[in-house]
């Protein structure tokens, strides 16, 4: 399995990308930056440190009848 820790950076990079791009959204009621970037960078570093893991999940739908 690929490092987890990319997910967080890639993460981190959308974050990034939305301050340049879209910086009214990141104003809406309910979206608190800071705090997005804090729990990405505290995860990562938990992934790390080997405190926190990674599963990946896989969904599907199951068709109708089935």
């Amino acid at each position: 399995m690929p490092d987890p820790r990319r997910l967080f950076d890639a993460a981190e990079r959308r974050l990034y990308l939305l301050r340049i791009t879209a910086p009214a959204r990141l104003t809406e009621p309910g979206v608190d930056v800071a705090a997005a970037s804090a729990v990405v960078h505290g995860a990562s570093a938990a992934v790390g440190d080997r405190v926190l893991g990674c599963a990946l999940l896989i969904a599907g739908k199951v068709p109708r009848g089935a």
